[in-house]
């Protein structure tokens, strides 16, 4: 097979992949026309101004969990199968969450702003996550990882689902979206995991952010679009909620005349949580496209493939 590979991989873990597979014909270059046009298996994401309606492109592997962009129809040809790369950020993204929580619960942007202005303080007050109960919205790969972290502060874990399925030993509820309004009630802290799709959209709106406790949490670390950024900003300018933490938002980058920005129960990363250069991402992304290719070779079911109607992969499989 001729692999066109295009990413942010160090030559070293290239080699890796060249080394497992060496009678394929690899193209270590940038995204071309030409190059696209004869490619078997492209790696990574190319840019969408280039035809990648291709007969013979059999596979393209994403190094994004993302993948609406190439789900639009006639991006790809009807015969190209589509991955993403689900589980390379559970890790990176899960590490981030459990920070934000702490973070806004102990209030460190609070004495962060009096040390920048060398004043020692007094503030009494704040959450503990400890016998919290933490509603993960979206149980993927970086709601499991979330969980899996969150055990040590003996939480109670609730996720939420689009579609039915069994209850992992680590949560002790999981419910289906139709669930939301209630579980959202009864959530200290509410954490955002969920991808960009037409039906994810403005998901949390006013209504729903009022549903939430007035002391409750929010973190999101999934998509912007997810939550009503105007709707929040009322809510919060209304004394709603103890604090936000958003990695993600509707606009990006977020204008400096924002209004989140002089909110100071909020606190804001440029989408940075889940970098392709965290060692966490690499490693299983790495594993992902030989297991990928191997499968392609020996004809057996690919691992993330994503169903271009929903937008979402056909199978989950949480990481151990």
């Amino acid at each position: 097979m001729k692999i066109l590979i295009n990413n942010h991989l160090t030559k070293q873990k290239k080699q890796k992949i060249f080394d497992t597979f060496p009678d394929d014909k690899f193209i270590d270059g940038p995204f071309t026309q030409e190059n696209i046009d004869t490619a078997d298996v492209i790696i990574g994401n190319p840019p969408l101004h280039f035809q990648l309606n291709q007969p013979q492109l059999q596979v393209l592997l994403l190094n994004s969990a993302g993948s609406d962009a190439y789900c639009k129809k006639g991006i790809l040809h009807p015969d190209t199968v589509l991955c993403n790369a689900s589980g390379s950020y559970g890790k990176c993204l899960a590490e981030y969450t459990v920070g934000m929580m702490i973070a806004v619960a102990k209030q460190f942007g609070y004495f962060a702003s009096l040390q920048q202005q060398q004043k020692w303080g007094s503030r009494i007050g704040g959450k503990e996550i400890w016998h919290s109960r933490v509603l993960i919205v979206g149980f993927g790969d970086i709601g499991y990882e979330c969980a899996k972290r969150l055990r040590a502060f003996d939480c109670t874990l609730v996720g939420i689902k689009r579609r039915p399925a069994l209850k992992p030993a680590i949560l002790n509820e999981l419910y289906t979206l139709d669930a939301l309004d209630e579980q959202l009630k009864t959530a200290d802290f509410v954490i955002l995991a969920l991808p960009q799709s037409d039906s994810t959209y403005h998901l949390i709106n006013k209504e729903r952010l009022m549903l939430m406790k007035k002391d409750a949490v929010l973190i999101n670390v999934g998509r912007g679009s997810a939550v009503d950024t105007n709707d929040l900003v009322a809510v919060l300018q209304a004394g709603h909620l103890f604090g936000v933490a958003l990695d993600v938002t509707e606009e990006e980058p977020l204008p400096a005349s924002h209004p989140l920005w002089q909110i100071n129960r909020v606190l804001l990363t440029p989408h940075i949580a889940g970098s392709f250069t965290w060692p966490s991402v690499r490693e299983f992304f790495i594993e992902l496209i030989i297991t990928n290719i191997s499968c392609l070779h020996d004809h057996k079911p690919l691992i993330n493939t994503v169903d271009r109607t929903s937008g979402y992969r056909k199978k989950t499989v949480y990481q151990k």
